[in-house]
């Protein structure tokens, strides 16, 4: 199955994720008074756990498709 994505879609993407962000940045900061060491060890932690989440479904569907 073929799936085409096209690039509105994909810029729609970024621009609400870019959105996103900052309101999370402006939250974090004012909301809950973090500093920008705190948001920067935070957002480097969720970043490595989306990593590992998609690597282990990556290498899931790969290695149950060896046979």
């Amino acid at each position: 199955m073929e799936q085409d994505m096209d690039s509105l879609t994909v810029m729609t993407g970024v621009g609400v994720a870019g959105y996103a962000a900052l309101i999370l940045a402006y939250v974090a900061r004012v909301g809950l008074g973090l500093s920008s060491g705190e948001i920067r060890g935070l957002a480097i932690i969720a970043a490595v756990l989306i990593a590992l989440a998609i690597a282990i479904d990556f290498l899931g569907k790969r290695l149950s498709n060896v046979e």
